[in-house]
């Protein structure tokens, strides 16, 4: 082989190490003059609210600390990318419903910077319908917080679930 050559195919493996080398270190803000366990108080006790407000039938409350992300909520493959849709089908999840409630397991937050943090909460979900019947299954949902002009807002749902036996 020629010089040349291997020049040529050197360029291209050396661009994909720097790449590889860039994108596999952590980019994380540091979070050295954050209060991490305030911030992670603060989104479990939104999360909590928002949960509750839904598991009262009550979407409107529900929706005071959701952002305008997209997508915006992900649940059994079915992607929600607007905030109206998403109140559209809170509403639609909630009509056939006389309440619900979510036995929560174990629940935790992270802090990923000064403004960012997710939470993780899994436990069996029990949800009474008007027919008189009600649906067992074991949830694990994530929620992505991001603070915008000092205010938290949920950016991110994701929902999964499998049936429970009554």
């Amino acid at each position: 082989m020629t010089r040349t050559h291997l020049r040529r195919r050197s360029l291209p493996l050396i661009i994909a190490l720097i790449a590889a080398t860039g994108c596999a270190t952590a980019h994380v803000l540091p979070t050295a003059n954050v209060n991490a366990q305030a911030v992670r108080d603060t989104v479990i006790a939104l999360e909590h609210a928002m949960n509750l407000a839904v598991d009262r039938l009550d979407c409107a409350t529900a929706f005071e600390n959701i952002g305008d992300g997209d997508p915006i909520f992900v649940s059994t493959g079915h992607v929600i990318r607007t905030r109206a849709e998403f109140r559209t089908a809170c509403d639609a999840m909630v009509a056939p419903r006389t309440g619900a409630v979510f036995a929560t397991d174990t629940v935790s937050a992270h802090v990923l910077s000064p403004d960012a943090a997710y939470v993780v909460r899994e436990g069996i979900y029990t949800v009474n319908l008007k027919d008189g019947s009600s649906r067992r299954e074991y949830l694990i949902m994530t929620s992505i917080w991001a603070r915008e002009n000092g205010t938290w807002k949920m950016v991110h749902l994701h929902e999964s679930s499998r049936a429970i036996a009554p």
